[in-house]
């Protein structure tokens, strides 16, 4: 599991451990008009470096989206290995983003093969980093590279083919974490994106995990919503979003509930409400659901 830690557990490790690094895994939605890079050059956690979620992820023509993760174990463990990283290293994420892209990061880094016990997560990220009083520094961060060996871990990642067959033959539950408005059929934030949702899932807005100052949940707090609306946490979920960014924060407070198997539907609906891609869904309302299904929070 990848673990949540404060910023005065943050200061002791940095000040402690010599096999561990800080990575800034910030990341912003286009209408928000910022830039992590630019931020992180002016204002950092101390020592720390960043992490590039785009960087690791896959644009070529063939993938549905910008955000699909990148497979290739060679470029995974170059890439890695250029942020200074080994696989033995502790790693500890955080951002400065109201979409918590920490967690997207945690999840890559699963994919990607390191070890889920030595990744952790700031809570409240960079701003609870500063109201604690932690140093900061600017500009840019230089790095000795490391030998890195990345092993792709496919069972933390959910495809189209097989979000097709759980559809119809389903054995996981399907969690969406988008906005509800959007779940319920509202607008969509790009053309050629039909509205809805998967059949079967169930609503549960990524921002019920968190508080308004940027901190998770109690996990007691998220488990009686989530068996609220009518999960099953003795099941297997699959997270999914819009694009595969915030359903990453759902899958990291699963590791932190010890939910035994849980994965992230990384095309998500910027995939499946492809219009391009249309998946013909008539009849299906009368598949047999694993649990209630369709509930909204």
């Amino acid at each position: 599991m990848v673990w949540l830690i404060n910023s005065a557990q943050l200061d002791k490790f940095r000040k402690s451990q010599k096999s561990l690094i800080i990575l800034d895994a910030s990341w912003h939605m286009p209408d928000d008009n910022r830039d992590a890079k630019q931020e992180f050059a002016l204002k950092h956690i101390i020592d720390a470096k960043f992490f590039d979620i785009d960087a690791f992820s896959d644009h070529s023509p063939e993938a549905p989206h910008p955000h699909m993760v990148l497979r290739d174990e060679t470029v995974l463990s170059e890439k890695l290995g250029a942020l200074g990283i080994r696989n033995d290293y502790k790693i500890i994420l955080y951002d400065n983003s109201k979409i918590h892209t920490a967690c997207r990061a945690a999840w890559m880094l699963k994919l990607m093969g390191h070890n889920p016990q030595q990744i952790y997560i700031l809570d409240g990220g960079f701003s609870a980093w500063e109201l604690y009083g932690g140093k900061v520094e600017a500009g840019e961060v230089t790095t000795s590279a490391k030998p890195y060996k990345a092993t792709f871990q496919s069972q933390y990642l959910r495809t189209l083919a097989e979000m097709k067959a759980n559809l119809r033959h389903p054995t996981e539950q399907v969690i969406d974490v988008r906005h509800s408005v959007r779940y319920m059929g509202g607008p969509e934030l790009k053309l050629g994106i039909r509205p809805g949702h998967i059949p079967g899932s169930f609503s549960f807005p990524y921002t019920s995990l968190f508080e308004k100052n940027g901190l998770l949940r109690p996990l007691d707090k998220i488990r009686q919503v989530l068996t609220g609306i009518g999960v099953d946490l003795s099941l297997p979920i699959i997270a999914t979003c819009g694009s595969g960014i915030s359903s990453c924060a759902l899958d990291f407070a699963l590791d932190l509930l010890e939910h035994p198997h849980h994965s992230v539907y990384n095309g998500s609906w910027n995939e499946w409400g492809n219009e391009k891609l249309y998946i013909n869904e008539s009849n299906l309302d009368e598949r047999p659901a694993i649990k209630s299904t369709d509930k909204e929070l």
